[in-house]
């Protein structure tokens, strides 16, 4: 596909490692490697002289501190995937971002418009149950904001390096047509937040908005040749969930602001889906304008 040129020079450091015995081992490797990480990072949080108020911290995911270790941990998925890339497939972690440079200036030129498209819907007036309500009081939510950010950062960065930088670049050096290198890995990344213990009968729409933003993820990838877009649209998303507007009673005790309905209300959680789905198509529209400039 013409619009999908510059794919090719992301993808490029693949085909030497393009077999699928290969990148099946490769993420055999990095869930092994995630799960040995993972344990290693318990057990040293469970070793501090707090350790068991640390981990049900984590667990419940209803302090400040406690979501941001749970952010933090994806370092361990960064290490898992080093692992698989130098070990696996050859290739240096660098590889899987396309050119720094031009990753960094697409990141930005994504990254205002995403912003500043979030801050417009959020002057909008919204129905009762969508009403923000003030959560945090200013002066602390700042006081979080900046590891709140970092945070984030590393998160959507782990997410985007292992599912748009390496199985999206790996399927795409196996296989020509898209619906494989852009389906198969939004498909997992949508499947990967099923909670249907929280979420009830709304839990495969979340799927299906995680499974479409994963699909304009790897759009705007394929587009670019870096991660870069992909990377700030995710981290807008995310801080405008966590940080600035949270779901009442789930992850938000870093948010300033919340809504008026949480995961139990599924009721109003299918009526938030359709605004939820053109907020995604208007953001995924303002960074395709954003990366022509």
């Amino acid at each position: 596909m013409k619009s999908y040129a510059a794919h090719a020079d992301l993808i490029a450091p693949a085909h030497d490692s393009a077999g699928l015995p290969r990148l099946f081992l490769g993420v055999f490797t990095i869930i092994i490697a995630s799960v040995a990480f993972s344990a290693s990072l318990g057990k040293l949080l469970y070793g501090l002289p707090n350790g068991e108020a640390l981990g049900a911290e984590i667990a419940s995911g209803q302090t400040a501190r406690g979501i941001v270790i749970v952010l933090l941990s994806f370092g361990a998925n960064v290490a898992a995937l080093w692992v698989a890339i130098r070990l696996v497939h050859q290739r240096g972690m660098r590889s899987l971002f396309g050119n720094t440079a031009v990753a960094v200036s697409q990141f930005f030129k994504v990254f205002w418009v995403s912003l500043g498209l979030i801050g417009l819907i959020l002057l909008i007036p919204m129905p009762e149950p969508m009403q923000p309500v003030i959560h945090s009081p200013l002066q602390e939510w700042l006081i979080w904001l900046p590891l709140g950010l970092g945070a984030i950062l590393l998160q959507v960065t782990t997410e985007e390096l292992l599912f748009r930088g390496y199985l999206q670049s790996q399927l795409a050096a196996r296989f020509r047509h898209p619906v494989i290198w852009m389906g198969l890995p939004s498909v997992v990344f949508g499947l990967l937040h099923y909670q249907p213990g929280l979420f009830g009968e709304a839990a495969w729409w979340v799927v299906a908005w995680s499974t479409l933003f994963g699909l304009i993820a790897a759009d705007l990838t394929a587009r670019s040749g870096t991660l870069g877009p992909a990377i700030a649209l995710h981290f807008v998303s995310n801080v405008s969930a966590i940080l600035i507007l949270s779901m009442k009673d789930h992850w938000d005790s870093l948010a300033l602001l919340t809504t008026g309905y949480g995961p139990a209300d599924i009721e109003t959680i299918l009526r938030v889906v359709p605004f939820e789905l053109m907020t995604l198509f208007c953001l995924w529209l303002v960074a395709r304008n954003a990366l022509r400039r």
